[in-house]
């Protein structure tokens, strides 16, 4: 049997999986400013968002040599945007996701089992990342974040006119006092008074605190599970096509080898759907979540924010099946099949559709409930 994950899997696509890891992060080190302000935040959302899946799907298509390049190029940029804060909660994040990653393809633990076992890593490595932020902050991190953002505009020399781009499109608010009189321009630039700066800053933090309190909850419910299931999806998906393609090339002719990749029984993407029962549990804990938002108790308003991710999560995944399955049914290039469901992920849209799938059976994978006998003739 091939060894489920080699050091390389072939010299190009090493090349082209440790470049396109680690190419987004040399773009953020210092002397680079023409990307804009706040290089550690682009880190953070970075690193938050895609590094675990591009390093999985890298391990598999390209090998963990390339991964291990990429990690290290990740994790020494967080180094020298935060100093020791930033490799210790990148590690601690990353580390985990990616060594579950390995061990359930090392192991080959069936999907079915794999994808609950990988969501629930996500979990863990976000709410520990959490945890340590609101311990580093005594508390208060929400607060700290903004005062971050709002020490570093106050600082940088572009700052006033980022200040004024979020005033004139309605991000922050300015005293109406002092609005007649807040920019001072010169022949070739523009101040802020120091009235208005402090204002406009004080909006800032208040903009960033309320947003981190609805983004972090929403973002360990939600993150984690289309992260885990990506995390296995796309990994396995593109790897197996990757070693299809090699093993092509390396037929002889007239003969046909066969691909040995560990797909971990994973079921076709287009098949993917959710139980009647759980369907109804899902959709029960949407409708809760939602209501709950509106909570003005905070604790009820926090459960309702990542009760509401969760479920819509779910929702969404089953989305991009059925919109994987019509494509797939119109002979959609793969390339479309990858790029829209990604795409409609950024919009409410595709939770809908999955929300519609569930209550029509549209793809008609669940069997129609068997009509009860009578039990007079």
């Amino acid at each position: 049997m091939k060894h489920p994950l080699p050091a390389v899997r072939s010299v190009k696509a090493a090349v082209v999986g440790a470049l396109l890891v680690s190419l987004p992060y040399i773009l953020l080190l210092p002397g680079r400013e023409i990307l804009g302000p706040l290089p550690a935040v682009y880190a953070v959302l970075l690193t938050a968002y895609l590094l675990p899946l591009a390093l999985c799907l890298v391990t598999a298509v390209c090998g963990v040599l390339p991964m291990l390049i990429g990690l290290i190029t990740a994790l020494s940029t967080m180094t020298t945007l935060m100093g020791p804060t930033g490799l210790l909660l990148g590690a601690l994040y990353v580390l985990p996701i990616v060594g579950g990653f390995l061990a359930l393809v090392w192991f080959r633990v069936p999907f079915k089992r794999s994808c609950p076992i990988l969501i629930g890593v996500h979990v863990a490595a976000l709410a520990l990342v959490f945890a340590i932020c609101q311990r580093m902050t005594g508390g208060d991190l929400y607060n700290a974040a903004g005062n971050i953002v709002a020490d570093y505009l106050e600082r940088w020399d572009m700052g006033d006119l980022l200040l004024y781009e979020f005033y004139a499109t309605g991000l922050i608010d300015l005293s109406e006092s002092l609005r007649d009189n807040a920019v001072h321009s010169g022949l070739y630039s523009f101040t802020l008074s120091d009235a208005a700066r402090a204002d406009m800053l004080l909006s800032v933090r208040t903009m960033i605190t309320e947003q981190l309190q609805l983004l972090i909850p929403n973002l360990i419910a939600n993150q984690s599970i289309l992260g885990g299931v990506a995390c296995l999806l796309l990994p396995l998906r593109f790897g197996y096509l990757a070693e299809e393609k090699r093993a092509f090339r390396r037929d002889e002719p007239g003969e046909r080898q066969p691909v040995d990749f560990p797909d971990l029984e994973m079921p076709p993407f287009q098949t993917w759907h959710l139980p009647r029962g759980i369907g109804w549990q899902v959709g029960l804990a949407l409708i809760g979540g939602y209501v709950l938002r509106f909570s003005s108790a905070y604790a009820l308003k926090i459960a309702g924010i990542m009760l509401y991710g969760a479920a819509s999560s779910v929702f969404m995944i089953q989305g991009a099946a059925f919109i994987n399955f019509m494509q797939k049914r119109r002979g959609t290039k793969r390339f479309w099949r990858v790029l829209v469901p990604l795409l409609l992920m950024l919009t409410p849209f595709l939770m809908f559709i999955g929300i519609f799938d569930q209550m029509n059976n549209a793809r008609g994978l669940r069997k129609p409930p068997e009509p009860k006998e009578d039990i007079f003739p």
